[in-house]
Formats: C-alpha cells, sequence, structure tokens
C-alpha cells in the first residue's frame, strides 16, 4: 500500500503568537455521522481513511499523569456532512490520496501508515492546518523524542499536540494485580496495553510540557495549548477465558474472538475465513482478504494472524502455545 519513508519535519513556517490558553477539562462531542465500519466505500485507501480518522476510538482518552488534573481527550474533529462529502468524492477517484502515500509512505507499518492516513486529513480538512509532524526534539545532541502531530484547530482556535497510536489487543487474562489492561496483549506479545499507556502519559504526551519540547516549539514559533491523544485499534478476546467489562474503553466497542489453529479447525464454518495481512488492519474488509493457504497457516505457528468471513467480523488465529508467558 505504500511509498517513500515520510519525512520529519515541520509543515508549517506560519508564527502563533496568539494562541488560546488550553483549559483543563475537555467534553468530547459524540459523532453527529457514526462510522463503525467505512464498507460504504469502495476504495480500500478511503475505507482505511475514514477508519482512521473518523471510527470509534478504543478509549475516549487518558488521564494525564498531573494528579489527574487535565484530561486528555480525543480530537473534536467529528465526521460531518461536509467530511462525509469529501470521503465520497475521494472515494469516486482517490488519485490524490493515492500519489500522498506514495510521496510519504513507502513502509508497510500498520503505525506509520496510520499516520500518514491522519496527516493527509489534517492538511485537507478545511477546519485544519497541520504545523508540523514527527518533529524530533533533542537535548544536548540526545533525541529525547518526537512530536506526532501539531496541527491548528481553526473551530477552537488552538494548537495542539496530537498523539497517535492504533493497536490490536487480545485478552489472555490478568497479569499483573489490579491493572485491568495488563491482560490485553498485542500480537508480538511484547506489546501490552498498560505499557503502552503509561509511555504515552509519562513520555508522549508529557514531550510539550518537557523544557527540551517548550524549547522546541518555541524554536519553530508554535505555541501548543492543548494535547490530545487518538487510541484506534481493535480488541479481541478469547472464548475461554472471560475478559472483564472494562469501563474505560469506548462503550459498546466491538470485539472479536481469538482462537489457536487447532480450535478453528474444529469450527464447522472455517471455510468461510480468509486471511488479511498488514496494512489492512485498518481497512478490515473482506475484499482485501487472501485465501488460506498451507503458507498461511505456517505462519500462524509462529505469530497470530488476522482472519476475517464475508460479514466482515474479524477474529485472530494464533499459534497453539500462545501466548507463551514466563
Amino acid at each position: 500500500m505504500i511509498t517513500k519513508e515520510r519525512p520529519r519535519q515541520c509543515v508549517g513556517k506560519e508564527r502563533h503568537p496568539q494562541a488560546k490558553q488550553a483549559k483543563l477539562s475537555l467534553t468530547q462531542k459524540d459523532f453527529p455521522i457514526p462510522i463503525t465500519t467505512p464498507s460504504q466505500f469502495n476504495s480500500s485507501l478511503v475505507r482505511s481513511l475514514a477508519w482512521s480518522c473518523f471510527g470509534s476510538t478504543l478509549l475516549p482518552g487518558l488521564s494525564s499523569t498531573e494528579n489527574n488534573v487535565e484530561s486528555i481527550s480525543r480530537p473534536q474533529l467529528p465526521l460531518t456532512e461536509e467530511r462525509l462529502q469529501w470521503l465520497q468524492r475521494l472515494n469516486h477517484d482517490d488519485t490524490p490520496l493515492r500519489e500522498y502515500l506514495a510521496a510519504h509512505c513507502s513502509s508497510p507499518r500498520l503505525g506509520l501508515v496510520f499516520e500518514s492516513l491522519w496527516h493527509f486529513f489534517l492538511i485537507n480538512d478545511p477546519q485544519t492546518e497541520l504545523l508540523a509532524h514527527n518533529l524530533p526534539v533533542r537535548d544536548k545532541g540526545r533525541t529525547l523524542g518526537e512530536y506526532d502531530v501539531i496541527y491548528r484547530c481553526k473551530q477552537l482556535d488552538e494548537i495542539i499536540h496530537l498523539e497517535l497510536a492504533v493497536k490490536f489487543y487480545l485478552f489472555v487474562g490478568e497479569l499483573h494485580g489490579d491493572n485491568a489492561y495488563s491482560g490485553w496483549l498485542g500480537p508480538n506479545q511484547a506489546d501490552r496495553l498498560d505499557r503502552k499507556l503509561n509511555r504515552l502519559r509519562s513520555h508522549q504526551l508529557a514531550l510539550s510540557l518537557s523544557p527540551a519540547g517548550q524549547q522546541c516549539l518555541q524554536e519553530q514559533g508554535i505555541p501548543v495549548t492543548r494535547r490530545q491523544v487518538q487510541i484506534s485499534g481493535r480488541v479481541f478476546t478469547s472464548l475461554g477465558i472471560e475478559a472483564p467489562d472494562n469501563s474505560a474503553f469506548v462503550s459498546n466497542y466491538p470485539r472479536g474472538h481469538w482462537l489457536s489453529i487447532s480450535q478453528f479447525l474444529a469450527r464447522p464454518d472455517k471455510a468461510d475465513w480468509r486471511y488479511l495481512a498488514k496494512p489492512n488492519w485498518l481497512d478490515s474488509h473482506y475484499s482485501c482478504a487472501e485465501a488460506l493457504t498451507a503458507k498461511v497457516f505456517q505462519l500462524a505457528e509462529n505469530r497470530p494472524l488476522m482472519l476475517i468471513n464475508p460479514r466482515q467480523e474479524c477474529i485472530f488465529l494464533t499459534p497453539n502455545e500462545w501466548p507463551k508467558l514466563t
């Protein structure tokens, strides 16, 4: 799906000396036009764009580490009628999106494709201005991190530091005491939801509050007044393990299931499923999937794979001994 590695850059050189002071709490409005699955679009790229920018988020936001004083919300960029019409025009001719990805993202890595889709949206939306993305923060020659996105929201009249994450987690049971998120593992097993959230709070979102991070913004002439986080993805539970009804997830967020190879082969509907490779996880459409061949099952012996059926339901197929917890 993609092309040259996108540059780390400051997109705009305009100075913004009079940005409004950020408020400490923020209420997210509901999307006026819900998109659970963007299957109404024929273009795979447009489906990925719609799901990434306007689909349900995994979490509504985060509390900061500052004694939970500040609520860090998801972006207030709902799918309005105008944005839906924009998606429909792209669906008719996705050349602008295809060319943008060809010029800015050669990597098939899910997170980089997800970020590039957000960049394209923020560049093209009349209510936003993309000021910088993947902007490194350095201190005495050492790189401390980078800003995923800095953009201007014209409706709020604020400059916003936005962190982006797209994650797919499988519930394997509680691992570490009372932390409800520690039982959610990524397909590579090293990724864990509680660790990801802690890093977002303590490092990525805290970057714009650090002296080096503020110095970087001052040098670019970009006074950030608000922080936001977009956490997209899907969660999957095992039929044999009861998952907690975690109210921190977005209400009614759809969940899939994961099962081992032997469990899958015992299913009467196993012929209905096809293999969905990255980065089509953002699209999650049956038309992008491949037949289940012997090679696919060989891959599944080493790592979890995503499958999809004609009803657009997704499951993860895992090795029989997964997860291998030490």
